[in-house]
């Protein structure tokens, strides 16, 4: 699904990406670790061009959405994220949150249509749109147990309760991937639970994930491969009994021997 190319990245003189590569296939779970500064969250924000990579290639189902000709919104529509700090819309509701996107990828759709249908669909109204939306929405909030919060605002959640709207208004897109950046991070420990607990249900059902976590634990139990990030390279990748009980690195028998 992702094959990532010698990718670099620098910011001015600072080089944080010095030459990744790696292939993520459809379903698989990649968990990312590594101590801070090593990279490990600007290759995920590359790897949907968040941050523009300095050089090198990432296939996203066979496209090059590091090429500055593609249109990377299109393709993002595809690779949902959950960042560390939530990033909801504080002015908008839980549910609004969830619809937003949603709601306006499809009224852009329909707009092409009006003026370009060769296969004649139809067009849906903007109310069609927005009640479909509402539908989906209600459908993963009940899936997560927050339905009652529908018009609550973001204040009013909790950091756990936030961070799961985060994650079903990454899944109303319908993504083919979803990226993690430290999703448990900023949450108070008797909060990050739930979240896990989240992660692993999507696990199960298949999604393809890459998380960037310092959740050992969740590394263990899910990942089907665990990547150690350094220096802007990766050190060394395995299962993750391999990786755990036999690194090979002294890099990462040195990170472990102060984590585990």
């Amino acid at each position: 699904m992702i094959e990532v190319v010698n990718l670099k990245k620098s910011f001015g003189k600072n080089n944080v990406l010095n030459g990744i590569d790696v292939t993520i296939k459809k379903g698989e779970k990649v968990v990312v670790i590594g101590p801070s500064g090593s990279g490990k969250s600007t290759f995920l924000r590359c790897l949907n061009c968040m941050e523009d990579p300095t050089s090198g290639n990432i296939f996203f189902g066979g496209v090059d959405i590091a090429d500055m000709k593609v249109d990377i919104n299109i393709h993002r529509q595809k690779m949902g994220m959950v960042f560390q700090h939530f990033n909801l819309f504080n002015n908008k509701t839980v549910i609004e949150n969830i619809m937003l996107a949603p709601i306006y990828v499809e009224t852009k759709r329909m707009s092409k249509l009006r003026f370009k249908n060769p296969n004649n669909e139809p067009i849906k109204t903007k109310k069609q749109i927005k009640a479909e939306a509402k539908e989906n929405a209600m459908k993963l909030l009940k899936r997560i147990g927050l339905e009652e919060k529908a018009d609550s605002y973001p204040s009013q959640l909790s950091g756990g309760q936030k961070q799961r709207v985060a994650i079903v208004r990454a899944l109303a897109m319908n993504p083919d991937v979803i990226l993690f950046d430290e999703p448990t991070s900023a949450l108070d420990p008797e909060m990050v639970g739930e979240v896990l607990e989240l992660m692993k249900e999507l696990a199960n059902d298949g999604m393809t994930m890459v998380v960037v976590t310092h959740e050992i634990g969740f590394a263990r139990e899910v990942a089907d491969r665990v990547l150690f990030i350094d220096d802007g390279i990766i050190m060394e990748e395995a299962p993750p009994k391999e990786f755990f009980e036999n690194p090979k690195c002294e890099r990462l028998k040195d990170f472990l021997s102060k984590v585990l």
